[in-house]
């Protein structure tokens, strides 16, 4: 495979125009009509998503499966639907029709509108586990309702339906001190003797994906949902930087973090900012310990946290997280100046979709933190 591109920066005058000329005349993305990149100043936050989209994708996407190549080559639901998101942001039909292809054959195979959570390429049985991942499942119905109303599909916006009306049925329960929960897979996380009490990951809340759904499917709890996200997250927070934890029992008074799982606040949490910032609504004035920590000595630099002793572990250094500092930092701060989102280069697939992922947000929630295009 060709080596990526090494560096791609973020401003969206002369560097956009050397990528896009160097990249993208022959893919037509960010090109009118004749082929011909667009004029400097006419480039919009829109052409930089497509031509890191075509970075990405370049790594990460063949034959409509988003690869997570450092953990054995596997898909994951969370990552087509995180593709397919991303593909609808880029304008990239071809793309997400592809991912959606890919999916429904080899993912939706439970018997409902739900997706297997994982799947593995070098197995005799790809799909061992019919479990789903409802942050999974929220990703596909987001990107469909979005590809819907972007290329005037109502056939995608049914499909998506079909996936919130499963979700709400099989991974939604109503608790009496939390109000409406999202489970994190239909089997497995409700209460057990060996695991007590109900356990969610407050990552799944995808807060503006949530607030979308809702508009188009009105059995699907969005205004309870975003209700108990926004408790939880005032509530799970823990140790002298107040980080929400990855993983919470809600069994007690109060959230604590759930015993089968390590105590930290690490790669499940860190995307609790990117969808709190993203949101219309959710309360980000809560994760100021997040950026406070983050920006801790200026290094930028996140670690996963040990939250009973408030230890710094493992640095989490790629710029896919500094991506979400940035995001959130614009969001706090709300100053109106030009974020630091670092240039994009695809890295990991983790961390390389969270970056993309914050490049959409900041140019939907925070243009004013974009910088001048004059």
């Amino acid at each position: 495979m060709a080596k990526p591109l090494a560096l791609v920066t973020w401003s969206l005058t002369a560097a956009m125009t050397v990528l896009l000329s160097a990249l993208l005349p022959s893919s037509g993305l960010a090109a009118g009509k004749t082929g011909r990149v667009k004029a400097a100043e006419t480039l919009l936050p829109t052409d930089y998503i497509a031509g890191a989209w075509w970075l990405y994708k370049s790594v990460f996407v063949e034959n409509g499966r988003v690869i997570d190549r450092s953990n054995g080559n596997v898909s994951h639901s969370e990552g087509q639907g995180y593709g397919m998101l991303i593909a609808v942001a880029a304008d990239d039909r071809e793309a997400f029709d592809a991912l959606w292809a890919w999916t429904r054959e080899n993912l939706q195979v439970r018997g409902d509108a739900l997706s297997a959570w994982r799947w593995s390429p070098d197995t005799a049985i790809p799909v061992a586990d019919m479990n789903n991942a409802s942050d999974g499942d929220l990703l596909i119905a987001w990107a469909l309702s979005r590809a819907a109303t972007r290329w005037r599909e109502p056939a995608l916006a049914v499909e998506a339906r079909r996936i919130l009306k499963d979700l709400t049925a099989k991974a939604t329960v109503k608790d009496a001190s939390y109000g409406t929960l999202l489970l994190p897979a239909a089997q497995g996380f409700s209460g057990s003797a060996e695991q007590p009490g109900i356990v969610v990951n407050l990552s799944y809340w995808v807060f503006p994906a949530i607030e979308e759904l809702g508009l188009i499917e009105p059995s699907f709890p969005a205004d309870d949902l975003v209700a108990s996200g926004k408790a939880l997250l005032e509530k799970g927070r823990f140790g002298s930087s107040h980080l929400p934890a990855d993983w919470l029992s809600l069994r007690g008074d109060h959230p604590q973090p759930a015993p089968a799982f390590a105590a930290t606040f690490g790669y499940e949490a860190v995307r609790v900012p990117l969808y709190t910032a993203w949101s219309g609504g959710a309360p980000l004035s809560l994760l100021t310990g997040v950026q406070q920590r983050w920006n801790e000595n200026g290094a930028n630099v996140m670690h996963v946290m040990d939250l009973a002793t408030a230890t710094a572990m493992t640095a989490m250094s790629d710029p896919g997280y500094r991506a979400v500092s940035a995001l959130l930092s614009c969001g706090l701060d709300k100053a109106g100046q030009a974020s630091s989102m670092p240039p994009f280069e695809p890295t990991e697939y983790y961390p390389s979709t969270l970056h993309l992922l914050s490049i959409i947000a900041i140019s939907e929630r925070y243009a004013s933190c974009l910088p001048s295009q004059n």
